[in-house]
């Protein structure tokens, strides 16, 4: 039987009650004892470090649905609350009110800005939506903004069921329902730390400057109010909107380093959108940003931009959810545009996904509630000696943090430990909450540091965060395990003669890594003989404690049928490792960019491309190292780089990976593999003939030779 529908309105309005009573510290409706629903609000949807408005309940709607064929159906109580963020509320409805045993769905609904004086069911309620145009500036003291968030939750039991027995047939006890309110959007905050070559300015309206200031592209401002109406697909058709230019206290910059500090940090709110297989520039949404900086072009010169506009996407999965926080750390290390229509889209960017909830703090129980929350368990640090923004914890008491497991990998890709005494994390002295500092001089060895920050309180609970440094410019390796050419074939059994081969299956056994390849006349042949070549497949064999490799060089013998190998002195020991570079600054002697090529798909030749240097390429191993003295003339060269394959094992596939797409370095390239090689802790002595192919069709002279010759060594461009 279904009990007869209650409608209670509580909230405190001056005509129905005293004002005096709006000041009550929890607005707890009294009702009789042991006849009391209570909801207790308390089970951590407050992060200690988060403000008011995002953890705040201000008003409380309470909806109890009748159950049929096991989902809600007809509306039984609706009542409504001015709770003040107290942690419990007091239903003005009794238990004996309810059937005895029978169940119901609660639902709550908070800080709703809707009219829902009229829902009958449990349908009425799933199919309403709340918009909220100004969602981004919600809490800001700004006409029109929310000042709280929507939030949603389903009651529970102690057991944690629902539906729920609101009267159990005892009437000496009460009824007490947990709720997790959960905010309906979803929280964005932009972490931008700027490089060395970047000075946030002050400029003004007289430099023609618009100043710091960030809009929202693409802003979806409505959604369903119940969390469970929400599907991927339902996603898509939220309404959206591009915002207005502000400068709020959500977005914080610091022109000319204020206070030492070289970072921008934006803090905004979305409602849940998804735009996968969608318009990017109809559908996905973004922060717009204006920085005025000057940027360092070089030691010498340095160029002003009033206004520089930059993109930055938002999530890297097109999707928003609600009650995550996204966040979104970034390196900036160019000058942006300056038209806001034409802004420059970062790359670089660490995107991370958490739960916003954050910490569940029992209640009640005889010690006080004990936990320790740090929002990441990893972080990067981009060539920038102190973090201030990235890392936040919550904790029941003050945090020591300690420094463990420093280290960098070498050359040859062995583990070197590193001491920590100048690298440490810290907290205000004494605090709860809040940031935490980390600090760690930038590494000077062209190497990718690690370390592991342990932050414990002072009531044995523990979390560690791993990170992970990149200099300016830094170099890691990987071993190859055989190379060829995509141009090989091999005898098909009736003769050793090129014009009878054919393709082989597999490259990574010595039967079939005996190929050579020969330059005749302006073109290549390719053997499988005694004669060596100009080339010739190589595999790393064997594995040294060391870390290093010899290199093997197989081939077939016709004398005596068998397979033979030899190894050359000159490479032994070899070290077969690809070493990738990066380079995220320009220089006077050399420009940062991609090289072109030609329309035989070579390094073009010319003088400008000479001065380019890749910002991230990968350097062929010894497995690619050739005979001196046999590579005499361009074509040779270039075409011998476009035929080049190189192959590694993928550690967390165990797969092949082949390498191609490889070509001649340029001038400038070439030289700064001297430098490195030379210079350098992660790079091993990779080019030692007197001299080296480049682009130009010439060769680059070795300032440090071991080996006498001109040699050629390929490189590939890594986007």
């Amino acid at each position: 039987m279904k009990m007869k529908r209650i409608i209670n309105t509580l909230l405190c309005t001056a005509a129905l009650l005293l004002a005096a009573s709006c000041l009550q510290e929890e607005m707890v409706v009294e009702t009789p004892v042991n006849e009391s629903i209570i909801l207790d609000l308390s089970s951590g949807l407050t992060k200690a470090e988060q403000t008011a408005t995002e953890s705040y309940v201000n008003n409380l709607d309470v909806f109890i649905f009748d159950v049929s064929a096991g989902r809600p159906d007809d509306l039984i109580v609706h009542e409504t609350f001015a709770v003040n963020n107290a942690s419990k509320v007091t239903l003005e409805a009794k238990r004996s009110s309810f059937g005895e045993n029978q169940e119901y769905f609660v639902y709550l609904l908070a800080n709703s800005t809707l009219d829902l004086s009229g829902i009958g069911s449990f349908d009425d309620l799933n199919d309403l939506k709340q918009e909220d145009a100004l969602l981004h500036l919600t809490g800001l003291d700004v006409p029109d903004a929310p000042r709280y968030f929507l939030m949603d939750a389903v009651a529970e039991d102690a057991g944690g069921n629902s539906p729920v027995v609101l009267y159990n047939g005892v009437p000496e006890e009460d009824t007490e329902l947990h709720a997790l309110l959960a905010r309906a959007a979803a929280k964005i905050v932009v972490n931008i730390t700027a490089s060395d070559n970047v000075t946030f300015r002050n400029y003004g309206i007289e430099d023609g400057s618009e100043g710091g200031l960030f809009y929202v592209r693409n802003l979806p401002y409505d959604t369903w109010v119940l969390a469970e109406t929400q599907a991927a697909t339902d996603l898509q058709g939220v309404l959206l909107r591009t915002t207005a230019k502000t400068d709020t206290e959500y977005f914080t910059w610091n022109p000319e380093y204020a206070a030492g500090e070289k970072n921008v940090t934006l803090t905004t709110y979305v409602y849940p959108h998804h735009w996968d297989n969608e318009s990017i520039l109809d559908k996905e949404t973004c922060a717009v940003i204006n920085l005025p900086l000057d940027f360092k072009v070089s030691d010498t010169e340095t160029v002003s931009y009033p206004n520089s506009w930059y993109k930055i996407p938002m999530t890297d999965n097109s999707t928003f959810e609600r009650n995550n926080l996204y966040q979104i750390n970034i390196t900036l290390d160019r000058p942006g545009a300056s038209d806001e229509s034409e802004p420059i889209e970062l790359d670089e960017i660490s995107y991370t996904v958490e739960d916003w909830t954050g910490v569940t703090v029992s209640v009640g129980n005889d010690d006080r509630p004990k936990y320790l929350s740090v929002n990441e368990t990893s972080m990067t640090m981009h060539n920038v000696a102190k973090d201030t923004t990235t890392l936040e914890f919550a904790s029941s008491s003050p945090v020591t943090i300690d420094v463990e497991d420093v280290y960098y990998y070498n050359k040859f890709g062995q583990v070197v430990s590193v001491s920590p005494e100048d690298i440490y994390g810290t907290t205000i002295d004494g605090s709860i909450a809040g940031n935490i500092t980390v600090y760690s001089p930038v590494p000077e060895n062209n190497a990718i540091l690690y370390f592991t920050l342990v932050i414990s309180n002072e009531d044995g609970l523990e979390r560690t965060v791993e990170v992970t440094q990149y200099p300016l410019e830094y170099i890691t390796g990987v071993v190859g395990s055989y190379s060829y050419r995509d141009d090989f074939f091999y005898p098909d059994g009736n003769s050793n003669d090129e014009d009878n081969l054919s393709v082989p299956t597999t490259w990574n056994t010595p039967g079939d890594m005996i190929t050579t390849a020969t330059w005749n006349n302006g073109s290549w042949r390719y053997r499988k003989n005694t004669t060596g070549g100009a080339f010739t497949s190589k595999v790393a064999y064997q594995m040294y404690s060391s870390g290093l490799a010899n290199i093997d060089y197989y081939y077939y013998d016709d004398r005596w049928g068998n397979i033979s190998k030899s190894r050359s002195n000159a490479l032994d020991p070899g070290n077969p490792r690809m070493y990738h570079v990066r380079i995220m600054s320009t220089s006077p002697t050399y420009t940062l960019g991609i090289p072109i090529l030609d329309a035989d798909g070579y390094t073009d030749s010319s003088a400008e491309n000479a001065k380019l240097v890749s910002p991230s390429f990968m350097l062929a191993s010894q497995l690619g190292a050739v005979s001196s003295g046999q590579f005499d003339n361009y074509d040779m060269v270039a075409s011998h780089c476009k035929e080049y394959v190189e192959v590694y094992i993928d550690p967390d596939t165990n797969q092949e990976v082949h390498l191609r797409d490889w070509r001649l370095p340029t001038r400038a390239e070439v030289e700064i593999i001297y430098k490195y090689q030379n210079d350098s802790e992660v790079m091993d002595e990779v080019l030692a003939g007197t001299n080296y192919w480049c682009a130009d069709k010439g060769t680059v002279r070795n300032p440090e030779p071991t080996l006498s010759g001109t040699f050629l060594r390929c490189i590939r461009d890594v986007y």
